[in-house]
């Protein structure tokens, strides 16, 4: 069954909603989080691979931080620090097993489709919200917050010109 016309009925709280808003960071979380949705299956499905076997119920997806990080154009290391941080921000729930892991949309609470309504099990009106901690940049300036004067005339006649001596 393909299904059209999808529509989310997400549900988040300032915490959440200003972290997936914050646009100074080096990866766009409402991208993460929109595949997050688009990955999260709508029915029952079983999946299974050479070592594993899974049941995965609407709003759960597998996906590992390699096939994450291909889909949003960074590294691994970045595509894991973001699933963590959705993790930590309350918006997903991930267990991980020996072979795979899979992860729960808990902000998610129905889908609407042309064939009705679908909701999720798994969804959380009052999640735990644990801050996260962002590492501190240093920005630069341009230009530099102290101009420095330069005589503009060392420049028109330099005493060694070519490095001769």
């Amino acid at each position: 069954m393909q299904y059209t016309n999808i529509r989310y009925s997400i549900t988040l709280n300032d915490a959440q909603l200003d972290y997936l808003s914050d646009e100074q960071q080096d990866i766009l979380r409402m991208k993460c989080l929109k595949t997050f949705i688009r990955m999260a299956v709508l029915k029952e499905t079983k999946v299974s691979g050479k070592t594993f076997s899974a049941v995965l119920q609407p709003g759960q997806f597998m996906a590992s931080k390699v096939e994450l990080a291909g889909l949003w154009g960074c590294d691994r290391k970045t595509a894991t620090r973001i699933v963590q941080e959705f993790n930590q921000i309350g918006i997903l729930r991930s267990e991980s097993s020996n072979r795979t892991t899979i992860h729960t949309l808990i902000c998610l609470s129905v889908w609407f489709t042309g064939y009705g309504m679908i909701k999720s099990s798994f969804f959380d009106s009052k999640p735990v919200v644990k801050p996260i901690v962002k590492p501190s940049r240093t920005t630069k300036r341009v230009p530099p917050e102290i101009a420095v004067e330069t005589d503009k005339s060392d420049c028109a006649n330099p005493t060694n010109p070519g490095g001769a001596q």
